[in-house]
This record gives structure tokens, sequence and C-alpha cells, in this order.
């Protein structure tokens, strides 16, 4: 499915002629996953190995993939010097070949508590393992003691890991700020405990931005292994441990670990770069990275930027801000970039497009210095450790060639998702010292930290950055796990004037959660524009930023014609010089005053819209459809209307147009099928402002004897789904408001938009007692409140429920069990603890999720959520936004019942 949806992106735009295909080359090669011999036709397609020595000496080839997977051996390398420019290596039509870099594990057997185990060669070191294509989460769990911070380590309050086996294995993870930072453990005694150097050191002495403490929690031990989905690798046994979900069964399951870091690498000299090589329709898969499992671990400054090597607290970065006699390292240099599975230097004219990059251990792909007029388009980018995207490094302030600076490349309609997801700090796409980039009409969502961070280092260093672009994005549920970040986030000088600095337009950022900006312009930053944005739905100001001390510039930005639900600058470290922040046109808090068109064009353009759409599910068959219907009063005469309102608005087939009675609250909608029918559920569309708490359901064959089949308390607006013990059948429906009953309760008065009726089938709940999770929003076990389990959230009990504890972030998830077609989800909570706003999101494998429903205003009880079109999903999860601290009502969501209905 993903690389279909990519490689179909790539022949469409071919077909429309929009520039991704190039002239018809003059010879073509043909490569296969099992291919053998030089022959290289399609007949006799041959490895791509060899098929790319062919292409080496033919001008204008193109190699062409056979469906499958392509294991590489080693990194898959791109020489200018040897003949690799202007080659184009595409998917061959209908496939979907993948280059992968993983070593498949088999041979598990069940051990104790039905955890599995499987050996590996002696050597493997791996921090990702993939089952079935979905990653498994490192062993991990709450801090075994109460931890007391020392010059080396620290102190702890039992001797719990003293009898841990292979505590050098062990890692300390710390969420602080806008980071995550990771340290193993060196040594333990008795309640001593000494963590690695130069990590520890790095992360806790660092002259600027955070340092760490306590950590937040303890990860790859062997003792920690307690939650499906969680493996530990034992290299002194050269073992895998694994504790399978529902789900898995360990003697089918294809089981992957990455034994590549680098699966595909370019590069040319500024003499002789690598130019126009082309990537079409292909995957990217199962590369990896072990350097945090060092002495270095993962010292995070900033969007997994690194700190490395001894004393690098105290010197890398440094320049002369600390110091004027021992400035440390100028200007920012040493400071480490996160690797990409895919790497390019030294290129000229690169296109990857329509590709997919997934299942990868360190960023996804890394474009480096002198990479200039790339295309890098209308690719997925997703279930990545660390960044999605970089451009540039936060090295190349201002080198004296530069030549090195990435130039002119352009990122655009890419779909970066779910990235970042182990080293938390990262970014959808990052951009580095560069100079003339666009980064346009890409949609980033469901990253933890920043969705696009642009540019580099504190302090002012003078940079050779200048006229770079982002335009015309959608970044949506950003910030869902950090704090001091934005939907883009800018740091330092841009140019050296307005006119060569950095333009902001166009993009429209919704759904942030954590403590920023939506657009955040921090220290050191200068000429910056931002026009014809908007943002809205954010736990944070619409724009702002904070300007470093010590005399360090910043300003001339430009901050005009932008659409803000909050229109009031938020510099809390003081103005900016020389800046226009106003006129700005205040819109609402849900984007009402948006104008439609900059809507419509923020993110992915039309052609490549069905990257990030869900996949489609049938339209029910809606038996009330176009039916009669006549409003009644309790006492059955006829009901006078709304202004307006016809009860013809209730099965018209529009959600926007409704009947409401007037004059009382107590009525009832009377709807005629026409014939008897067996029917398995039906919905009550109700609006946002006016709906009826409690109402029932009658049904009747004549219109004269009736039954209550269905009573439905506590419910809030949407498409309330209503369920019957078992099938009844009735002609004739009737819709009976039970209250609000007066002025005094929520809801107003009943208004009906929509009736749905729909034949029996399967379960009309399909969620109902199915394998059920809970998840932070990180992706490990939820901890839950004593005597709560996931599977009370689906139980069909509503008076039971699943609540976590310790984070207010976490999400509830079912399997289906297999796809199912999904027009409406149920979310019921208790009246005292309820998420005030939450996302739906749906999945077809456990690791590619849709939002397909959103709600910002909950007060507990029943919501229930129309989707604006039906979809196909496996797994679906609702997810809580708000409360996100202990700020909010509604306490920590909890969850007594996940419903999931179609009518098909």
């Amino acid at each position: 499915m993903r690389h279909v949806i990519g490689l179909a992106m790539a022949a469409a735009l071919t077909v429309a002629g929009m520039g991704v295909a190039n002239a018809s080359p003059t010879t073509t090669f043909y490569a296969a996953p099992d291919g053998t011999g030089n022959a290289c036709t399609t007949s006799n397609p041959c490895a791509i190995t060899a098929a790319q020595q062919k292409a080496r000496a033919t001008t204008d080839a193109t190699v062409q993939l056979a469906n499958g997977t392509y294991r590489l051996s080693q990194t898959l390398t791109f020489d200018a010097a040897l003949g690799d420019s202007g080659t184009i290596y595409q998917a061959a039509p209908g496939a979907q070949p993948v280059l992968s870099g993983g070593k498949q594990v088999s041979g598990w057997h069940q051990t104790t508590g039905g955890v599995w185990a499987a050996n590996v060669p002696a050597g493997t070191d791996t921090r990702q393992l993939y089952v079935n294509g979905v990653r498994a989460q490192r062993a991990s769990g709450p801090n075994p003691a109460n931890f007391t911070r020392t010059a080396t380590g620290y102190t702890m309050s039992n001797t719990t890991m003293d009898s841990w086996g292979n505590i050098a294995n062990v890692e300390f993870v710390y969420n602080v700020n806008w980071t995550q930072v990771r340290c193993g453990v060196a040594s333990v005694s008795g309640t001593a405990l000494t963590m690695q150097q130069p990590c520890f050191d790095n992360s806790s002495k660092k002259q600027y931005g955070s340092n760490i403490d306590t950590p937040s929690y303890v990860e790859n031990a062997r003792q920690l292994l307690t939650n499906p989905g969680q493996f530990y690798l034992d290299k002194s046994a050269h073992t895998i441990y694994y504790l399978p979900r529902e789900d898995q069964s360990m003697t089918s399951a294809d089981v992957e670990i990455p034994r590549l870091q680098t699966l595909v690498a370019g590069h040319g000299t500024e003499a002789r770069p690598l130019n126009g090589l082309t990537f079409r329709g292909i995957g990217f898969e199962y590369g990896g990275w072990t350097e945090p499992n060092g002495a270095d671990g993962f010292s995070e400054v900033q969007a997994n930027v690194r700190l490395t090597g001894n004393l690098a607290w105290e010197y890398e970065g440094t320049c002369n801000r600390f110091s004027a006699t021992d400035p440390g390292t100028c200007p920012y240099g040493a400071w480490t970039m996160t690797p990409g599975n895919v790497v390019f230097d030294h290129t000229t004219g690169l296109t990857i497009t329509g590709d997919t990059f997934e299942h990868l251990g360190a960023a996804g792909l890394q474009l480096g210095q002198d990479t200039d007029n790339s295309s890098i388009t209308g690719n997925n980018f997703t279930d990545i450790s660390a960044n999605g995207v970089e451009i540039g490094n936060g090295t190349d302030a201002d080198p004296a060639d530069l030549a090195l600076l990435p130039t002119g490349n352009t990122v655009a309609d890419n779909w970066v998702h779910n990235v970042a997801v182990e080293y938390s700090g990262g970014v959808g796409i990052f951009q580095g010292y560069v100079r003339a980039d666009t980064i346009e009409h890409n949609q980033v969502n469901d990253v933890p930290y920043s969705g696009i961070s642009s540019n580099w280092g504190w302090g002012h260093p003078q940079t050779a950055t200048q006229n770079n672009k982002i335009l015309d994005n959608l970044v949506y549920d950003a910030m869902q796990q950090h704090y001091d970040g934005g939907g883009i986030y800018v740091l330092g000088q841009e140019g050296d004037s307005l006119a060569d600095g950095m333009l902001i337009s166009g993009n429209v950022i919704r759904d942030l959660s954590g403590s920023g900006n939506g657009i955040y312009t921090d220290g050191g930053s200068e000429f910056v524009t931002m026009t014809d944005n908007a943002v809205y739905a954010t736990d944070s100001p619409s724009f702002g930023g904070c300007r470093e001390g010590e005399g360090t510039p910043y300003g001339d930005f430009n901050y005009t014609g932008n659409y803000f639900a909050d229109t009031t600058a938020n510099f809390v470290c003081g103005a900016p010089d020389n800046s226009v922040t106003s006129p700005n046109t205040q819109i609402s808090s849900t984007g009402d005053g948006v104008p439609a068109s900059l809507l419509a064009n923020a993110g992915l353009e039309p052609a490549y819209a069905s990257l990030a759409a869900p996949p489609a599910g049938t339209l029910p068959t809606n038996l009330a459809l176009h039916k009669p219907a006549k409003a009644q009063y309790i006492d059955g005469s006829t009901a006078t209307l709304q202004p307006g309102s016809q009860p013809s608005f209730a099965t018209d087939g529009d959600p926007g147009t409704y009947t409401q009675a007037t004059a009382q609250y107590r009525w009832q909608l009377v709807v005629d099928l026409q014939k008897s029918q067996q029917l398995g559920y039906l919905t009550v569309s109700m609006p946002q402002d006016r709906f009826a708490t409690d109402f029932h359901v009658d049904v009747s064959t004549d219109s004269t004897n009736w039954s209550t089949a269905a009573t439905v308390h506590d419910s809030g607006w949407g498409s309330d789904p209503v369920t019957f013990a078992s099938p009844v059948t009735a002609r004739y429906l009737r819709i009976v408001a039970d209250a609000p009953n007066n002025g005094g309760q929520r809801g107003g008065q009943l208004a009906i938009s929509e009736i749905g009726a729909y034949a029996p089938g399967c379960d009309p709940n399909l969620a109902l007692n199915k394998p059920a999770q809970a998840l932070f929003i990180d992706g490990t076990q939820a901890q839950l409140q004593p005597n709560s389990v996931p599977a009370m959230g689906d139980d069909g009990n509503p008076g039971t429920f699943t609540q976590a504890t310790n984070r207010y972030r976490w999400s509830y998830q079912v399997d289906l069990q297999r796809p199912q077609n999904v027009d409406v989800v149920s979310v019921l909570m208790p009246d005292d603890t309820f998420a005030t706003a939450f996302h739906i999101d749906v999945s077809l494998d456990g690791t590619t999720f849709w939002t397909v429903g959103r709600r910002l205003d909950s007060a507990g009880g029943l919501s229930a959520v129309q989707l604006d079109e039906p979809v196909q999903a496996r797994y679906l999860r609702v997810v809580a936004d708000h409360p996100d601290d202990g700020g909010q009502t509604g306490g920590q969501m909890a969850i007594s019942e996940l419903g999931a209905y179609s009518g098909s």
C-alpha cells in the first residue's frame, strides 16, 4: 500500500508532463531481487549491483527494479567518478521495490512468561526490531529506585539494579524541555551507580540549553521486558527476547533487524559532483544506527544535533559566548548531526520522487555538503527514529568556501509523519545552514517536537544563510512530547536584510501541544518575513520568540498579514529590534476566519493529495435516506419548527441541515422507511450546539403500536450510534427527546441533522471486545490506574473504564483484527475524567496512521464522530490532546467505551 501510493504518484506526474520523467533514455537495464548474471534484460534480470555496473558504462541509462525486497549486504554507493551520474533508478510498472538493510530473525522459540527468544550471530547489535512491519519498543519501565545525582552518576534508594545482568547495556532516558537525552550506565555497586562518560558530563554540565538531572525512565534491561510489543537484545548471549502482541504469531512472523546503517550513499567532489541521479517509486527500509550505544550516548542539544567527545560540554559550540580568553569551538563547529540512513553530498540535480522512507533507525534522508538543486518531491517519510529530512548541518555557519552550503534545493509535497519516534527531540524537516532552499507544500504531522526547523546556532555566529523560503506547508499535531518549539521554528541569522532573509508564507499550523509558539523565532534570529500564514488550535501563542542576552542581535522581523488565533506577539525575553508585528487578523481558536483559499492551498497539492489520504472505505446503505419524516410533540401533535427548519432535513443526506422543534423541549421525529425492514443499528446525528443529552428510539411496523428498542443516556453532539440487543423489524422509527426537558441542561434543545438506519451485518460495534492497548504518546506501554486494564475500554460495560496514570498524554488503541469499513467512531468517557480535546486515528498496519476525526470541546459522556468519508481500518485509536497537564477540565482521560461502526 505504502509504495503503491508513491509509485502511482510518480507515474501520474510522468503522464501529466510535470517534469518528473526525463526524456526517454537510450538503454534500460532490468534488476530483480533474485536476479543473476549480467544480461540485465526483462527475461533475464540481474542483481541491482550488476545493473549499476552496466549503467555506469552507458549514457542516459535507466535501471528498472522489479517488485520485491532487495536485501543489501553493504551500502549501495553512487559515485560520480565511477560513472553514476545521470542514471534513473525506478520501479517497474505496478512494482513496489524495497532497498532493505534488514536481516530476518528466525528460529523463535517460547520461553517463560509468554516471552519468545531467537539466537542471532555473535556481534549483533541493534536498537530496533520490527515484527510484521511494526516497530517493537526496547524493554523499558519506570525508575526502579529514587535517584540522587552525584558527580559521576547517582545514589539509589535501593539495590534493585545491582542484581541486573548486562548492566552496561542499560540506558537512562531523560525528557528535558525540548530535548531527549540517552546515556548508558557504566556500573552499579550496591546503591552506587556510575554513568557512562562523556555522555553524562556532556548532558549535565553544558553551558547552554537544558541539562539533565534524574532519568524519566529506564530502558534496555531484561528485567523490564514485561509489556507486549517490547524486546531485549542480550548481546553477551547472542539472543533476542520478545513479548508478542496479542495478534502476533512468532512461528510465522516476519521479524527484521537492521544490519546496515547507510542503505544508499551518493557523492562526488566539488570539481566533479554526482549529477542528475534519480530515484523513483522505491522504498528505503530497515536501516539502523547504534552509535548511541557507545560512551557518547545521545547527548542532544536540539533537533537531534548532539555533543560528542570529551569536554564537549565546555567547548563545542560555545565560541566566545562564555569566555573571550578560552572561547571554545568557533563558529559552532563540532556539534554532531545525527546521520541519515540515505545520504548524499557533493551532488547536483538529485531527484527523489514517489519514494518511501520507513522503518529507519537514524534520520531518513540527509542532504549534506555541496548538495545543490535537488528535488525531493512526493515522498513518504514515516517510522523514522530521528529527523525525517535533513538538509545541511549545524557546522558550516560561514565557511570560507560557500560551495559547501547546500543551495537551491526544493523539498516539496512530501508527507512527513510519525518521525523522531526513538529520539523524540527530533523534527519533521531540519534545514541547517543552507542558501536559496525552498520547503513548500509538505504535510508534517504527528511529530514529538517542532514540525519544520530552519537554520542553526545560538549566540549570533556570522552565517552565510540567505534567501530560504518556507511556503504553503500544513503542520499539525506537532509538539506532541516536548516544549519550547513550534510548528515552524527559526534559529539564527537568516540573511543580511529582509530582502535576502527568510520568507515564511502561506503555511497553516494547527493543533499543536506543548508550550512554545506556532511560528517561533528563537535567540539570534534575524531578517524574517512572515505573511499570509494561519495559526490556530494551539496550546501556545501564535507567534513570538526569545532573544538571547549579552548583546546578541535579534530582530528585523516583518510579521504582518497573518491569520492568528492570538494576535499578541509572545516575545517573553524582550521585544525584537527593528520589527513590525501587526496588523494581523484575529481568527477563532478553531480556525474560523481563515480564508478558504489559504486552507486549501496549504499542504500537499492536488496531484499529491492521495499520498496522505486515508484508505477509502465503502459507503453504508442508509435505509432512512430521503424517506418521509415528520416532527411531533410528545402528545403526537404536529410540532412547530424553528424558522427555515423542515422535517426532511433529517433524511436529506446533508449534515449541514437539520430539523428542530420550538416551543417545547420534548419532541420526536418519526421516519417512515416505507416498508418493514430488519435493522441492525441507527445513527442519530445532532449539531454541536443543540442536541439531546438523553433520548430513546421507538420502532413500529404500523405507526400505531410502538415499542422502545434502545435508550441513550449522557449523549453528545455528532453521530450517536444506537445499537439494539438484537436486530429489530420496523417500518417506522421514532427518535424521542428525553433531556434536556427544560433550559437548564447541556445540549440546548434537540435538533436532528441526519438519521441513519442500517441493515444487520456483523456485530454493529466493530470494536467490541477486541484486543486493546493503552500507550503513552511516545508509543511506550502506558502505566494504568489501579484495577484498570485496556480491556475495560471496549468491553461493552459503560460502568468500567481504562485510564492511564503518570502522564496526561496517552492513546487507547483497538485492533479490529481485520480491515473493516468504519464511518462512525464513538468515545464514551466518564463525566469527571475525560479529554477536553482528542483526535481519532486509523491504520491498516499498526504503523501508518491517518487522523480522521477530532474533537476540541468534549465535556465527558458520549462523543460520536461521523467521519467525513468512510475509511478502511484495522487499528483504531483515540489520542488525548487535552488535558496535557493538570490545568484543564476533565482531569486525565479515561475511556469507558470506544466504538466503531459501519453500515455496510
